[in-house]
């Protein structure tokens, strides 16, 4: 070999020295930044855990107390269950506090939740027109005469007769609404978050 190869060589083995020893200092340090970024996910996807965790036990709270109200409202209107215990008053005052509920824990849920609610709401209740006006309940009153235990002839103007729906409309109609919330409750599907979480 002659000398022009021979200092080539001792270059590129320099060279490879310098990049061994770069290598050797830089490792520690990409470690450190790719554990810093590591931490920082898994910091923010336990966050995101606890957060959801949270709303759902807010849903499962709010799904508690709603759901008994919503169901003696279908049971009046569909003439099941303990629909003849439940008085008109009862159900115009349930009405007015599932109203109020939703209001509150809306963003906690769905838009989809919400339509569905309405939608089911519009079905048995004549809205109000004014604020002079009450809610009617759409629904006749005979038979609930006969088969209520204390009816009251005052609980006549709480009903508009005019608007009456098909129970069969109701009853798809709650229907909905149920697999609305049953959509909502559920957080994560095959160990992915679903949308339910990240509303």
């Amino acid at each position: 070999m002659n000398l022009p190869e021979i200092q080539a060589n001792d270059q590129i083995w320099r060279s490879l020295e310098i990049a061994t020893m770069v290598l050797a200092v830089l490792s520690p340090v990409v470690i450190v930044i790719l554990a810093i970024r590591f931490k920082r996910i898994l910091k923010k996807l336990n966050q995101k855990q606890w957060t959801n965790q949270k709303i759902v036990e807010k849903r499962m709270e709010f799904y508690d107390r709603f759901i008994p109200k919503l169901n003696d409202i279908y049971c009046f209107f569909c003439y099941v269950g303990n629909w003849n215990e439940l008085s008109p008053p009862q159900i115009l005052r349930s009405k007015k506090e599932l109203d109020k509920d939703l209001n509150i824990y809306a963003s906690l849920f769905s838009d989809d939740l919400s339509n569905r609610y309405l939608e089911f709401m519009r079905l048995c209740f004549v809205s109000r027109s004014g604020w002079e006006q009450d809610e009617k309940i759409k629904s006749l009153f005979e038979l609930r005469q006969g088969q209520q235990g204390e009816w009251s002839d005052e609980w006549i103007q709480l009903f508009d007769t005019n608007n009456v729906v098909e129970a069969t409309k109701i009853k798809e109609s709650y229907d909905l609404l149920l697999e609305s919330f049953k959509k909502d409750l559920v957080v994560f599907q095959s160990g992915m978050y679903s949308e339910a979480s990240e509303s």
